[in-house]
């Protein structure tokens, strides 16, 4: 087993070791870390709904789901969230996941397969990347919101494919950006294709759906894949779109048919979290236009990037800002290429912890 100790070497000289750093209070704008309490700008709680509970939910549904939810372990509280979740995405239906990575993992490699195509942005998260590995089908990855690549490729390829799922983030995880929707949701229509949207960094920040920046509604070829462990404060992930698509994953879907069902408690205390959402949002949005006007970060929603550019110069700012209080670890290959901080902003902040981080960021 020397290799492992031979690669982490490696990463070490690299700048790219990656180490567990524990927090010892809840998910908030403030946490404890190794005795110091820190401003936490690293978080996806971007509605600080995280550390929110309701003794109810648990006294009612308790801990855990006992088994998958084909056994035994479909409980009536997931029912109602699912079709609340529809609601909010304007879909037919909802299908609950146990996990983000585990919903793209199986809707991709469920829907399409060998002979089929999937068109994917360069900068989508890895359950994406994965789920394309997954299903076998030919993949191409094209530049980052090139919807006129996407476009020109499927004018001269189109037919050579029998079924085509066009994949993107709607908020880029490390960036920040929109995916061109508008744009995409014409392509499919023209092309006879899917457009699976992961709206993981959406939902509750840009809107309930990213399509309404759009003023674009679903339809039947239309999947949008979400977490409830960002911006709704809690766990798990969801899949919405057709009636049709809700059963066949329920038919064919490993991931789904294979795993322990989301515990009902959690379904329960994330519809609770849900009416919390309009009120927080619009505090979010005042703070994220604050900050934009701040920095100068062009971002259109709560991920703001810092690009430092070189490993060791950004973990060398990271550490100067935790020696100061604040909570923003550095980003690095491979999951960026360009090295940076990824700061993100909430609902808890106010425009003077803001400020105090961005004196320190130029100051650093």
């Amino acid at each position: 087993m020397d290799f492992m100790r031979k690669e982490i070497e490696e990463l070490i000289g690299k700048k790219l070791y990656r180490e567990l750093r524990e927090i010892e209070t809840p998910q908030g704008k403030r946490v404890v870390v190794e005795g110091r309490e820190l401003l936490n700008f690293s978080s996806n709680d971007y509605l600080g709904l995280a550390k929110e509970f309701d003794c109810e939910c648990l006294e009612k549904w308790g801990t855990g789901s006992g088994a998958s939810r084909l056994v035994c372990g479909n409980f009536k509280v997931h029912r109602e969230l699912e079709r609340r979740l529809a609601e909010l995405k304007k879909t037919e239906e909802c299908l609950l996941f146990s996990t983000g990575y585990m919903a793209n993992l199986g809707v991709i490699s469920t829907l399409a397969g060998k002979g089929d195509l999937i068109l994917s942005d360069r900068l989508n998260h890895a359950s994406i990347i994965d789920g394309i590995r997954l299903s076998k089908a030919e993949k191409v990855i094209y530049p980052h919101r090139d919807w006129q690549f996407v476009k020109d490729y499927l004018k001269k390829n189109r037919k050579e494919f029998n079924r085509c799922l066009i994949v993107t983030d709607s908020v880029f995880s490390m960036d920040g950006d929109i995916a061109p929707l508008n744009e995409l949701f014409q392509i499919k229509d023209e092309f006879d294709a899917v457009l699976v949207i992961d709206d993981a960094h959406a939902t509750g920040v840009v809107g309930w759906s990213s399509l309404e920046l759009f003023n674009v509604e679903p339809d039947k070829r239309t999947v949008i894949v979400g977490t409830l462990g960002k911006a709704l404060g809690t766990f798990g992930a969801f899949v919405c779109g057709s009636k049709v698509l809700r059963e066949y994953l329920i038919n064919k879907c490993r991931s789904f048919i294979f795993t322990t069902a989301l515990p009902p408690f959690i379904a329960c205390q994330t519809l609770k979290n849900i009416e919390k959402v309009p009120e927080r949002r619009k505090r979010l949005i005042k703070l994220i236009n604050f900050f934009k006007k701040l920095s100068g970060i062009e971002s259109s929603s709560a991920i703001f990037p810092y690009i430092v550019g070189d490993e060791e110069k950004a973990l060398k700012l990271s550490e100067i800002l935790l020696k100061k209080g604040f909570l923003v670890p550095a980003i690095r290959p491979p999951t960026v290429k360009e090295s940076r901080l990824r700061i993100t902003v909430t609902s808890e902040h106010s425009e003077e912890e803001v400020e105090k981080l961005w004196r320190e960021i130029k100051g650093g």
